[in-house]
């Protein structure tokens, strides 16, 4: 990656964290209200990965320790998510997905207990979790945060113990896959609207979908795979707190850190570098010039191809990179 590259992304990793920082002085006055209770608000999405732009909206999750007679204390949560909202319209911040329906309190005993099981994904435990682990910033009580993102790691290290000298952690990396394919999949069953429209609401929808489809197949597709890639390559054992370390990264830091294994893998990564750096600059545009762009049928296709191959570049880097063949075979069988 160029300079000018490498300080574009310095200027959006610097106002993505003076934006947080703000943000988290104005909770501050809310932390008498939460007394001792250990809750913490983190930030994900393009906050989370510290590339955000002007126009970047925000995505917040509530986490609370669940060693305690009963639930969060509703009152206080309604104190808390009313600052949040003001705190983040004060600041200009584009308004929450589906009017703040996801501003709700996950426990992470609840976390564990639901683990692999369908009300996994049905109360949004999943992608709480999948998003603290793989792209998340703190932004209220930062201590709590650093703890309870140690035993949601600890999840994944139940077997380490019995195998200290050999473990490597599949069950976390079929969890980020079965995260990235039901996001595919969620993907899939929003297209079938489409099949309901015509005219200049179809041509509008269309353009919309791809724009989504686009975004996962690159930054999404960085979230999940910029870890499972590091993960791969990892020979055993792998422990709790190189996890942890790998989760205080971006996507971008986990990817760079491949690039000093071989010379091949050194190339796949600059190419990498160098496909995101000009995505961000693609889609850190006004909406509806983003949107008037993918209307266009040919414009539309050359931005998913330029997707398909950022993707086949990943996945040329996993290749290259793993710790061994059988470390391949975890990630199909």
């Amino acid at each position: 990656m160029g300079i000018y590259a490498r300080d574009v992304e310095d200027a959006r990793r610097e106002y993505s964290l003076r934006r947080l920082a703000e943000l988290t002085g104005r909770l501050e006055p809310l932390i008498g209200a939460v007394g001792d209770r250990p809750l913490c608000v983190y930030a994900t999405g393009s906050y989370g990965r510290l590339e955000a732009g002007a126009a970047s909206d925000i995505d917040l999750f509530f986490l609370c320790d669940a060693e305690l007679d009963g639930a969060f204390p509703f009152t206080v949560f309604v104190r808390l998510a009313a600052a949040v909202v003001e705190a983040t319209e004060q600041m200009d911040f584009p308004p929450f997905t589906g009017d703040g329906q996801y501003l709700e309190v996950h426990y992470v005993e609840r976390m564990e207990e639901v683990l692999g099981s369908p009300a996994d994904d049905s109360i949004n435990a999943f992608t709480a979790r999948m998003l603290l682990l793989l792209e998340s910033r703190p932004v209220f009580a930062a201590d709590v945060y650093d703890r309870l993102l140690q035993r949601v790691v600890s999840f994944y290290f139940r077997d380490f113990a019995d195998h200290p000298d050999t473990f490597v952690p599949v069950f976390l990396t079929n969890d980020i896959l079965r995260f990235w394919r039901t996001l595919t999949l969620n993907y899939e069953h929003k297209r079938l609207k489409l099949r309901r429209l015509e005219g200049d609401a179809l041509r509008a929808k269309k353009a919309d979908s791809a724009l989504k489809n686009y975004k996962l197949k690159i930054s999404r597709l960085l979230t999940c795979f910029s870890m499972v890639a590091v993960l791969t390559s990892r020979t055993a054992p792998v422990t709790e707190a190189a996890v942890l370390a790998l989760c205080a990264q971006t996507p971008r830091e986990r990817i760079r850190g491949l690039a000093d294994r071989g010379r091949e893998a050194g190339g796949l990564v600059h190419k990498l570098e160098e496909h995101y750096e000009a995505f961000l600059e693609a889609v850190q545009r006004p909406q509806p010039e983003l949107l008037a762009e993918f209307e266009d049928p040919e414009r539309r296709k050359a931005a998913l191809d330029d997707a398909g191959e950022f993707g086949d570049r990943i996945y040329e880097l996993i290749r290259v990179t793993a710790a061994d063949d059988q470390r391949l075979r975890y990630l199909l069988i």
